[in-house]
């Protein structure tokens, strides 16, 4: 049985829904207590994020520092700020009322969100303002405009793209919309970066987000899998994806290759260090490797809830789990260490604070600041 051709990354419900609840599980998107009741707008992009009732609880699903700040982003475009190490949060204004997936700095003024109708954002002041860099709208334009002259010179994969665009574009809600989400988004210092997400979609920018190029021929990802997460180290990206892809940007081929690991569930994320890359995913799965991907170990976390970040502290790296547990794992040797629970219920996402022995993570009911105990 063969998988799905290239064009077929912009239409498959049940994968879709998957991407959808990814990151949120079974909660209910509309009933958060911060929000109140008002009338559902046809397209989020044209309406700025609500302003909330900071004293209730709202859902928080990713985190990152951005200098001496930290910012979250959650439901209906909610941003955050906090300059208190993640006790306090402030809104920010939001351009759009999308749901925000994923937050990234690369230092501590330039920083990119992306999140469901193909948005991209960007900061250059440490988040306390931000622009939208793409959309569902642009990206349709975009795919049309790359795509189409390939079509007219007969390239089919072309014209299979350019005709499931045109599905998925009649099939939105908005039909001009092209709603498939990006799911992670990451630069160098150089302002080379890649946006991906949803069904194989890959975009290259070589300016800062200004300007994007699809890149979805150029990944050895013909069943269009799903990309969840993005890493680099020392200029090499590296992406994380359904049914163990895990894919490593080659330089000189200017092209993702895969690089074959030993578990067939899906990465939810990668990282990448000197003469270290991990991989982690569903029900506590991490793999390590010494040599750039050729060869592979488990590390035994003994977690059984999917593994939701990996966090830096000193030597070590503290690995959490959407179940809340927390494990340390020794940079050098991979010794892993039990840490107490944080019992905190769900947990989406995690943070370093400046503070040793804390992180922030990020729930449903909004960002905590919990303490890392070694288990008793």
């Amino acid at each position: 049985m063969t998988g799905p051709g290239p064009a077929s990354f912009l239409f498959s419900t049940s994968r879709l829904l998957l991407a959808v609840m990814l990151t949120i599980g079974a909660s209910a998107l509309l009933t958060a207590p911060a929000y109140s009741a008002v009338a559902l707008s046809a397209d989020s992009l044209d309406v700025p994020a609500q302003r909330i009732d900071e004293r209730l609880p709202a859902p928080l699903l990713s985190v990152a520092r951005a200098g001496d700040a930290m910012i979250g982003v959650g439901l209906h475009g909610l941003i955050q700020r906090s300059t208190d190490e993640g006790r306090t949060w402030q809104q920010v204004d939001s351009p759009v009322s999308s749901d925000l997936v994923q937050v990234r700095f690369r230092d501590e003024r330039n920083g990119w969100i992306v999140g469901h109708d193909a948005l991209v954002m960007h900061t250059t002041d440490g988040g306390d303002t931000w622009q939208v860099q793409l959309d569902g709208r642009r990206l349709l334009t975009l795919l049309n405009a790359y795509y189409g002259p390939r079509a007219e010179q007969g390239d089919e994969a072309a014209s299979l793209v350019l005709r499931e665009v045109a599905m998925a574009a009649g099939t939105s809600a908005t039909p001009d919309v092209l709603a498939a989400p990006f799911l992670d988004v990451m630069f160098d210092e150089h302002g080379s970066g890649f946006a991906v997400g949803a069904f194989g979609m890959l975009l290259h920018s070589t300016d800062n987000g200004q300007n994007w190029e699809p890149w979805i021929e150029r990944s050895d990802n013909d069943r269009r899998m799903h990309l969840y997460g993005l890493a680099e180290h020392a200029g090499t990206f590296y992406i994380g994806g359904e049914q163990g892809l895990v894919l490593r940007l080659d330089g000189q081929q200017q092209r993702f290759v895969k690089i074959d690991t030993p578990y067939t569930g899906t990465y939810f994320g990668v990282r990448a260090f000197d003469g270290l890359l991990l991989a982690y995913g569903l029900r506590g799965n991490l793999f390590s490797s010494r040599d750039d991907g050729q060869q592979w170990q488990p590390v035994a976390t003994h977690l059984n809830s999917s593994l939701v970040s990996i966090v830096e502290q000193g030597n070590a790296l503290i690995v959490v789990s959407q179940g809340g547990q927390l494990v340390s794992v020794d940079r050098q040797s991979l010794q892993v260490t039990p840490l107490a629970d944080a019992r905190v219920g769900e947990v989406y996402a995690a943070s370093a604070t400046k503070q040793a022995g804390s992180l922030v993570v990020t729930r449903f009911s909004g960002a905590k600041v919990i303490d890392i105990a070694q288990a008793n």
